[in-house]
């Protein structure tokens, strides 16, 4: 019988797969992109066969390195529902999330006593990480994910779209009096958050402007913030505008700590997803989960929807004339 490879080997094989990309491999498992190639280059030669066809800027697999990959991810997921099998009877099976630091802290971490208290027999770890790691090599059963959706090699479930609109505290705004058009909030202190604006989810001051028709006003100046849970308390200790998604802001709109100063809003290019291990899908913690969440995000979007005192459309320059309905979050 021929010797197998290191399953650290074939692990770093699976995320290059995924990937098609030597450096996307190394950035997920915090290696060199060299690293990354000669360790795929020496299972090559270990194996005897090529399982990338390097291209100038691209690698493809080949139809071995298809086959190889497709039977790795199989016994990753088969060796996942044998140590979920493995759970003694009366101790909680463990369900491990990653996402964000700021979808973790300001949407998930709210809504889970309700879970727990209805499943107490899971054991439920949270890690906070912006980053999407290799769910399978490091045993995490799901990642909620802020992105377009594009997750290969996983089951990947759309939970909600989200919009993106001006808020701050009723104190800033009775400082400055009331705002009716873009250029005059502008003139207001305004708050970013750092990581948008170049990510490319459309929840940067910049694309909310090209959206509701002001794209050349100057929108750079302000403090800045390395994510969207300090824009938010920032914004409630009234040091300024800050953008913010509907679905981060929903209870401090219901309570009152932040109001809309200017009732424009704009759909963001992300919108939030799922992403577990398709061969993992049939476990009951998965299930149950899964489950939960999805119908919280249902929920949560009527809740996002009942904040309004009445719909709103606002044109979407660009679109031939389409708009968005939305509410009129406590507009000061």
């Amino acid at each position: 019988m021929a010797r197998l490879p290191s399953l650290e080997t074939l692990r770093i094989f699976a995320v290059a797969a995924r990937h098609l990309s030597f450096t996307k491999a190394a950035d997920e498992l915090h290696l060199t992109q060299s690293a990354i190639s000669h360790r795929v280059r020496a299972l090559e030669i270990e194996l005897g066969t090529p399982l990338f066809t390097r291209l100038t800027r691209r690698i493809e697999l080949t139809r071995a390195g298809r086959a190889l990959a497709q039977r790795v991810n199989q016994a990753v997921g088969d060796i996942a529902r044998a140590v979920a099998d493995l759970n003694p009877c009366g101790t909680a099976a463990r369900l491990t999330v990653t996402m964000g630091p700021s979808v973790a802290s300001r949407l998930l971490v709210p809504r889970l006593p309700q879970f727990l208290a209805h499943n107490p027999d899971i054991g439920l770890q949270l890690i906070s990480d912006p980053q999407l790691i290799d769910l399978r090599a490091a045993g995490v059963d799901f990642a909620i994910r802020f992105g377009r959706g594009t997750y290969p090699g996983y089951a990947v479930t759309k939970l909600m779209q989200d919009f993106v609109f001006p808020v701050c505290s009723p104190d800033l705004m009775a400082r400055h009096g009331r705002v009716h058009t873009p250029d005059a909030l502008l003139k207001l202190p305004l708050l970013h958050d750092s990581s948008t604006e170049s990510d490319g989810s459309g929840s940067d001051w910049r694309s909310w402007l090209d959206h509701v028709g002001g794209p050349n006003a100057a929108c750079l100046e302000g403090q800045r913030f390395s994510d969207a849970r300090l824009v938010i308390e920032a914004a409630v200790h009234g040091l300024g505008v800050a953008l913010a998604r509907a679905s981060l802001v929903t209870d401090h709109l219901a309570n009152g700590t932040l109001i809309c100063p200017l009732r424009h809003v704009a759909p963001t290019a992300f919108a939030y997803y799922l992403v577990g291990q398709s061969e993992a899908a049939s476990l009951d913690k998965v299930v149950r989960f899964s489950g939960w969440l999805q119908a919280e995000a249902a929920a949560m979007a009527a809740e996002i929807e009942s904040l309004g005192l009445h719909a709103v459309n606002i044109p979407m320059p660009g679109r031939g004339g389409e708009t968005v309905e939305f509410s009129d979050v406590h507009a000061a």
